[in-house]
């Protein structure tokens, strides 16, 4: 016959979450289990209490869920505020600097990405949020916000060493400071999901689904394939209007379209399957 001191033990064991959170949960199965076991008995209070490792199972995947979509929303205010770091080193750059074009096209694609990842994260957060959230869905929120976090770097990185000046320490160190504080909150959850059952397995989530379910507005599926063409095709516009707009002749825009659209087949490429929008 287990007692409520055995049938904790055996909880504690299979728990993987740590810290405050964990002894928390653990008092009030005890406060639970004595409540239960004044009113039929230490035995019959541990059976109704349910399996040691599916209770300790349920409440660690519960923790890296909210873990993730904490991590998420840590994640966007970073990308933003570097993005406003990053926007007043421009402004406080020296007037007669040029900017190599390599720092330039880093500069572009590594926003470019933040931003997608960082949406990508976000909507993915907020249709998951009151669900149940696997490992593996978790795994990849990580890997999203990750993404999000180094581009939002490698964007004000490019653009101190293409336009070096001087600008306030305060303002050019927040965004960096946030994104700092996000990595912590991303590799705490990424760090439970992936001690937990079914992590490993691949998770891939077409945006545009998440977008309707988030929306609430019937949104067409489009295979990988298919996304990818859209989205080329839509960047490759984009560019081409915003080259026209700051009065660039005709071929500069379609050459700037190009590799914009060259941009987006060759991070699809490479980020896709880590941003869950195809198979490896």
């Amino acid at each position: 016959m287990r007692t409520i001191d055995d049938y904790l033990a055996e909880l504690g064991g299979a728990l993987h979450v740590r810290g405050a959170v964990r002894r928390r949960f653990l008092r009030e199965c005890r406060d639970h289990l004595a409540d239960a076991a004044a009113e039929h008995g230490e035995h019959e209070a541990v059976r109704a209490f349910g399996p040691a490792s599916e209770i300790a199972a349920a409440f660690d995947v519960e923790v890296a869920a909210r873990r993730g979509v904490r991590s998420t929303f840590a994640t966007v205010a970073a990308v933003l505020a570097t993005g406003g770091s990053t926007l007043a080193l421009i402004h406080a750059a020296s007037t007669d600097t040029t900017a190599p074009a390599w720092w330039a096209v880093a500069f572009f694609v590594g926003a470019q990405v933040a931003a997608v990842a960082a949406g990508l994260a976000l909507v993915q957060a907020l249709v998951l949020r009151r669900s149940t959230m696997a490992p593996a869905e978790v795994v990849l929120l990580a890997r999203r916000n990750g993404c999000a976090l180094v581009a939002a770097g490698v964007t004000m990185f490019s653009a101190g060493a293409a336009v070096p000046g001087r600008g306030s320490a305060v303002v050019l160190l927040a965004g960096p400071v946030l994104a700092c504080a996000a990595l912590v909150a991303v590799m705490r959850a990424r760090a439970l999901a992936r001690r937990l059952d079914g992590h490993d397995a691949l998770a891939v989530r077409p945006p545009l689904e998440d977008l309707g379910r988030l929306v609430r507005v019937p949104v067409p599926p489009l295979d990988a394939r298919r996304l990818l063409l859209v989205t080329t095709a839509v960047a490759a516009a984009g560019a081409f209007a915003r080259d026209r707009v700051e009065h660039g002749s005709v071929g500069e825009a379609f050459a700037f379209a190009g590799l914009e659209g060259l941009a987006v087949v060759v991070c699809f490429l490479v980020l896709g399957p880590a941003l869950g929008l195809r198979r490896r």
